[in-house]
């Protein structure tokens, strides 16, 4: 019998790793450390930098505020337009060839703004959508129907229908008053709704009367042309238009800024992916329009040095979680799923110290509420592979597999293939530049480059200094960063681990 049923489990607390998916997540979510915070000032329209390790808790800070924000305009609250700014394949070819600039970034942002507009408009009823748009005047209708034409309608169909319907995704989860087309979850008809409105943007005013195209096209012009404010212009206008429909302004939720393809696993790419933005603080400071960064922490270091950004200027903080914080949330969920009767500590055969297993399961997990969901759920399925022999609950030997398999099947999703395999061959916690030198058959200056790699995948860091073998001034010590890749190395666990210069080649 598996262990969720032999605990009397209404499901498996840990089956879902990432907030997107949780269906109930509502019912036991830990409010992540500067939930309020972020959700005052995405409310209050100022921009804000939330830095945190992986799995910290950004995206489901994010997702959390998103709803919220839609929650009060369902009640007809005023509030901003959200959005979530989470797609950059818009901007990857400019950025490829060194060319992305803080006017590309703002063109993609007034794609997504637009979109936000279009899909919000779909979900409401036919008579409710109508008195938005026939309540437009003809200035903001010419507002309307140049930034649709100037921003939205250039991007190809292909791309437009990939980003709606995540758009439509997450407004369906999120906002509250929708039509019945909504509620059927027809998003065909949903995208010809969507078209439509597009169309009734663009008719003339006052009937035949007065034609909005001409000065749309010079408001257009305005917009996309040479000149250096440009693209404060257009977030400028950009809040216009989201005022003309009842909103208060903009806010920009920006995440998975590491997570494409030319920036994963690179603090370096992923710093300088974002930097036309965050270097032109003015574009941080528009009435109306907020940014709500939420980004991975290893970029910080990027930006005091190479990507230079005054962090002293934007408001910002770094989400940790302590160990108290994540014990209450793996408790919440097991309580959630057993009626109130089952805590961390029930799961364990009797003469488990359950609070020095918690200590190492959070060490292990980096203090990331994702991992330590998945590092659990490991746990759960290896001990019920063990079949009849498992006793009713985890003993010692479900946690050792445990965390070994979770191990060795994570860290690749976090770390590029070659600076993982490079500190696996190394086959050391702790070093200096002569170790690698040593174990890869290289000189001083190859050591150093690989060894900024490893740093900037955030695999390693320096940890103070050593003294040099060769006399004179001291020398960097550096140590693996990850728990997981730690007792990778310690257990051996991989083949690879200490094989340095053997098979070199093939990374």
């Amino acid at each position: 019998m598996a262990l969720v049923n032999k605990l009397g489990l209404s499901g498996n607390p840990f089956e879902h790793y990432t907030a997107e998916t949780e269906p109930n997540i509502a019912s036991y979510a830990v409010r992540p450390p500067y939930l309020e915070t972020i959700s005052n000032r995405a409310c209050g329209l100022s921009s804000f930098i939330l830095l945190g390790d992986r799995g910290a808790g950004k995206s489901a800070t994010r997702i959390t505020v998103y709803s919220e924000i839609w929650k009060l305009c369902a009640e007809n609250k005023k509030g901003p337009l959200a959005l979530n700014m989470t797609d950059f394949s818009l901007l990857l070819e400019d950025f490829g060839k060194g060319k992305l600039s803080d006017k590309d970034i703002v063109r993609s942002t007034a794609f997504f703004v637009v979109e936000q507009v279009l899909i919000w408009l779909s979900s409401l009823e036919e008579d409710d959508r109508a008195v938005y748009i026939d309540g437009l005047d003809k200035d903001e209708r010419t507002l309307v129907f140049a930034l649709i034409k100037g921003f939205y309608l250039p991007v190809n169909d292909m791309d437009r229908s990939v980003s709606t319907g995540e758009a439509l995704r997450l407004l369906n989860s999120a906002w509250m008053t929708k039509s019945a087309v909504w509620v059927s979850q027809r998003w065909d008809a949903l995208s010809k709704i969507v078209a439509s409105a597009i169309n009734a943007f663009s008719k003339k005013e006052m009937g035949d009367s007065v034609d909005i195209s001409v000065p749309a096209e010079m408001l257009l012009e305005s917009l996309v042309g040479e000149n250096p404010n440009a693209a404060r212009a257009v977030l400028n206008k950009l809040v216009e238009f989201v005022k003309a429909f009842g909103f208060t302004g903009v806010c920009v939720l920006v995440d998975k800024v590491d997570e494409t393809p030319a920036t994963s696993s690179s603090a370096e790419a992923t710093a300088r992916l974002i930097y036309p933005l965050l270097s032109h603080i003015q574009l941080l400071e528009v009435s109306g329009f907020s940014w709500l960064f939420f980004l991975w922490s290893n970029v910080q270091s990027h930006f005091n040095e190479k990507y230079p950004v005054r962090l002293d200027k934007i408001a910002h903080a770094n989400i940790t979680w302590d160990a108290n914080s994540l014990r209450t949330m793996i408790d919440a969920r097991l309580r959630f799923y057993s009626k109130n009767h089952i805590s961390f500590a029930d799961i364990f055969i009797d003469g488990t110290d359950a609070d020095v297993v918690f200590q190492q399961l959070v060490r292990i997990s980096v203090k990331s509420p994702r991992e330590l969901i998945k590092l659990m759920d490991i746990i759960f399925r290896e001990h019920d592979a063990k079949g009849s022999d498992a006793p009713d609950l985890i003993d010692q030997e479900s946690l050792t597999i445990g965390q070994d398999k979770y191990a060795r099947e994570t860290i690749g999703a976090w770390y590029a293939n070659k600076p993982l395999l490079q500190v696996l061959r190394l086959g050391m916690i702790d070093f200096v530049n002569r170790d690698v030198q040593a174990a890869f058959k290289i000189g001083d200056q190859g050591a150093r480059v690989k060894i900024n790699s490893w740093e900037d995948s955030g695999l390693v860091r320096q940890n103070g200094t050593a003294p040099s073998e060769l006399g004179g001034k001291q020398v960097y010590r550096y140590c693996v960063a990850d728990s997981r890749v730690q007792r990778i190395i310690e257990r051996r666990l991989d083949d690879l681990v200490g094989s340095g210069i053997a098979g070199q080649e093939a990374v």
